[in-house]
């Protein structure tokens, strides 16, 4: 699976500011933009989004992997399910339907 807008996802943690979007005119010109969600192009906008995802995932309890931090597990009776994730590209493999 492929994530749309992936890095719009992630919440900020810290306070980050930007400079005004170019075109946008407003009185004064020290005035900057608080972002309250994450920006593709920010250094930690990658690791908000995988940081909110396993969390959400963690919740359903899939459990991490000790092999590779990025596979979750879950396990369940004979229900089994891995997900993997790449930056804004998801794989899910599952043992029935």
């Amino acid at each position: 699976m492929d994530v749309n807008n992936v890095f719009l996802h992630g919440d900020l943690n810290k306070k980050v500011y930007m400079k005004l979007p170019h075109g946008f005119r407003i009185s004064g010109s020290s005035k900057v933009c608080r972002l309250e969600k994450s920006l593709c192009g920010l250094k930690q906008a990658s690791r908000q989004w995988f940081g909110k995802l396993s969390l959400n995932l963690l919740d359903y309890d899939f459990a991490r992997s000790y092999v590779d931090y990025s596979l979750l597990n879950y396990q369940k009776g004979d229900i089994y399910m891995a997900f993997l994730v790449y930056v804004d590209d998801l794989v899910l493999i599952r043992n029935n339907l």
